[in-house]
Order: structure tokens, then C-alpha cells, then sequence
């Protein structure tokens, strides 16, 4: 997968968060990720960025923001849901918090580290279980149009809402190129 495809679904997620107004994104390292961070720093330099050290820290930073005024965007990995499980429900679900969430999916096909497996065949179902909406991002052709879909709802709604970003994104399922 060449960069300027790597670089192509970024953007247009950025295109996303920008059309939404949202200006604050709370973040948890991960690899994949790192690609939303550069188009955000190139295309977008009125988005604010702020890393979290675990996901129950994003999750109350982000809430923060709302009840502040702002439209947040929260980005964790897969794994990074089951630490976040009841920050989501006692605090973002319960209070009716909204907040957007990019989540690159790990476990899967092509996924050299086979402790990503029971998070990642499990995000879907906690997602249905919280009763969050969740859409996946597979290719840039539609990112921009989903992250808008799903953000529009959550804020709308005021529930949080997830963009499941699919590993073909970043990298192809075989490749054994490993995301951290």
C-alpha cells in the first residue's frame, strides 16, 4: 500500500473532524494513528491535539471538553476499548456525553500479534451492548462522508458514536508489517 493511499484515508477522516467543527482530539499512541495526527498538523492546524496516557483518561478529558463546550474526538486502538469499558458507560453513555471515536481495529486477518484477537473479534459487540453506533471506514472514497454520518449522530443524539477504521487502511492484512 504506497503512502499517498495511507495519506488519502487520513485526510479525508480529517475532512470529517473539521466539517463537524470538532477542535479538540484526545489520543492514545498507536502506529496507525500517526497518520490522522500528520494530516491533522498539515491540513488543520486549528484541531488541538492532546495525548492521554490510557483510554479512561481520554474518555474524562474528552467529557471535560463537551461539558466546556466542545465537539471531542477521542482515537484509541482497538485493544484500548476494553480499558475504556466504564468510562464509556458510567460517565460518557450514562450523563449523555457525546464524543467521537476513532478506532483503528487490530486482531483479524494478517495480525501478527495474537493477543489483539479476543479485543478485536469483541469491539463490535461491547459497541452494540453500550449502544453506541458504529460504522467502518475501509477505504478514503467514503471516510470523510462516515466520520460526518457518525459524528453528526453522536452529537446530535448525544451519545458517544465509533468509526471503526479498518486495518486495510494503513496496511495490507498480509504484509506482516507490525502496528504498535
Amino acid at each position: 500500500m504506497t503512502s499517498v493511499v495511507q495519506v488519502s484515508w487520513a485526510r479525508e477522516v480529517c475532512r470529517g473532524l473539521a466539517a463537524l467543527e470538532c477542535r479538540e482530539v484526545v489520543w492514545v499512541p498507536d502506529n496507525p494513528l500517526s497518520h490522522v495526527l500528520r494530516a491533522l498538523e498539515q491540513d488543520h492546524p486549528d484541531i488541538r491535539t492532546t495525548i492521554a496516557t490510557r483510554e479512561e483518561e481520554a474518555f474524562g478529558i474528552a467529557a471535560g471538553l463537551y461539558l466546556g463546550g466542545a465537539r471531542p474526538v477521542v482515537m484509541l486502538q482497538s485493544s484500548g476499548l476494553g480499558n475504556s469499558i466504564n468510562a464509556l458507560a458510567s460517565l460518557n453513555v450514562a450523563f449523555e456525553i457525546p464524543v467521537l471515536m476513532l478506532v483503528t481495529m487490530r486482531g483479524g486477518d494478517g495480525e501478527w500479534n495474537p493477543t489483539q484477537q479476543p479485543m478485536g473479534r469483541a469491539v463490535r459487540p461491547i459497541l452494540d451492548s453500550l449502544e453506541i453506533p458504529h460504522s467502518t471506514i475501509e477505504s478514503a472514497d467514503r471516510a470523510e462522508a462516515i466520520v460526518r454520518h457518525v459524528g453528526q449522530r453522536a452529537f446530535a443524539t448525544r451519545r458517544p458514536g465509533a468509526c471503526l477504521l479498518a486495518r486495510a487502511l494503513w496496511g495490507e492484512a498480509g504484509s506482516g508489517k507490525r502496528e504498535e
